[in-house]
């Protein structure tokens, strides 16, 4: 997979669900990733503890005010950190968050795919989310995240065209 990403000039960020496991985590660094994906705040906390600085991207909203301050302290110990936000409101939190902190943080939009678990469910809410990180100067705005891990798990590609 390093070698076909590499000759595609994309990039691949791994997730360490699969694993959870910090050793594995730096071998697919040392392979060409860029980082690691992690579902919760928890998992970017544990790889960093482990020496896993670099690339982190935690993938579910951190909402709840002491996760918020867990988050900046990750930033301040870690390169490059991002995570995802679904709300203006949580964006808002955790702008002012990174500003008393003196930090930036590095943040991309959640897109619901349909499962109604976690993103932004319309363009106009992605759009006003959009402009809510544009205007926080503690924010940097990377991109936007869609997974919809139901669907790619589908063999049969006509399947997964309906």
């Amino acid at each position: 997979m390093a070698a076909f990403v590499e000759r595609s000039g994309i990039s691949l960020r791994p997730h360490s669900k699969t694993h959870k496991c910090p050793d594995i985590a730096r071998l697919q660094i040392r392979a060409g990733a860029v980082g690691q994906c992690c579902a919760k705040l928890g998992e970017a906390e544990a790889l960093a503890e482990a020496g896993v600085t670099e690339g982190l991207l935690i993938t579910s909203p951190v909402v709840p005010a002491s996760a918020i301050a867990r988050l900046m302290d990750l930033n301040a110990k870690t390169e490059g950190l991002m995570v995802v936000v679904d709300h203006p409101a949580n964006a808002r939190v955790i702008a002012e968050a990174a500003k008393t902190a003196g930090q930036t943080l590095s943040v991309l939009i959640d897109i619901d795919p349909g499962l109604h678990r976690t993103g932004v469910t319309s363009p106009e809410a992605a759009v006003a989310l959009w402009r809510e990180i544009a205007g926080a100067s503690a924010l940097n705005f990377r991109g936007v995240q869609f997974y919809c891990g139901a669907q790619q798990h589908i063999p049969d590609f006509e399947a997964r065209r309906q």
